[in-house]
């Protein structure tokens, strides 16, 4: 074999097994820590209480002197280890945990980014507070596959 044939297995092989491992250290070593980072701006944030509530209206009788809409929003997607691992256990049936933990992970962190918004805005609470997802899905021959979630959550933001 020439050197130029080593090449191009060489650069075939990196093509099939490169994303593989790519996904592999991001589900193993960049998603932990990234979930690390959150529960601690979760835990700093719980310091003062949660300013987030599904309350239509303010705890209390006190005066009111601004609000506003505010909104925060993330969009996530299993890795492709998470995508196959899911697609396996989808099989069988029941809950996907790998599914459950990304969901979940986007929720926290559209939370967390809507109270982050709401301190640096000087708002005390969030109040009637929503949650939308929207699943993104792409089209390739005929079938559809999720691609990722997006998050969006509001409500009203008010200072006393």
């Amino acid at each position: 074999m020439a050197d130029g044939d080593f090449i191009g297995i060489f650069i075939a092989c990196g093509c099939v097994v490169g994303p593989w491992l790519l996904s592999l250290v991001a589900t193993t070593i960049y998603q932990p820590r990234e979930r690390k980072v959150l529960l601690e701006r979760e835990s700093a944030a719980a310091v003062t209480g949660d300013a987030l509530t599904t309350l239509s209206k303010p705890f209390g009788n006190r005066e009111i002197r601004e609000f506003r809409v505010m909104m925060a929003s993330v969009v996530m997607s299993p890795s492709w280890v998470q995508m196959w691992i899911g697609g396996i256990m989808s099989l069988f049936g029941g809950q996907i945990n790998v599914y459950t933990k990304v969901v979940d992970w986007a929720r926290r962190e559209a939370k967390q980014r809507l109270r982050e918004s709401v301190a640096e805005a000087g708002f005390d609470e969030v109040i009637n507070l929503r949650i939308e997802t929207t699943m993104m899905t792409k089209t390739k021959g005929g079938n559809d596959r999720t691609s990722g979630v997006e998050i969006l959550i509001y409500g009203t933001a008010i200072k006393y």
